[in-house]
């Protein structure tokens, strides 16, 4: 049987959290840039440009967190 300790479940944990934050946010982002292209009117277009944009920044902080555990 595997033993696995607290900070080793802790870790493993943190990973699940950190892939399912990653890919939710990879696909909140794809869709804003998606209406970005198909929105005619500008402030719409500039509304989902600058959605995408936080969430590209969003990735990165979880991104960072995903290296920082490994």
């Amino acid at each position: 049987m595997i033993q696995i300790n607290d900070l080793e479940m802790k870790k493993i944990l943190d990973q699940g959290m950190l892939t399912r934050s990653i890919i939710e946010n990879q696909t909140a982002m794809k869709k804003c840039q998606m209406y970005t292209e198909m929105a005619k009117d500008p402030a719409v277009k500039g509304f989902f440009k600058e959605q995408a944009k936080g969430l590209e920044d969003v990735l990165g902080y979880f991104k960072k967190g995903m290296a920082e555990l490994q």
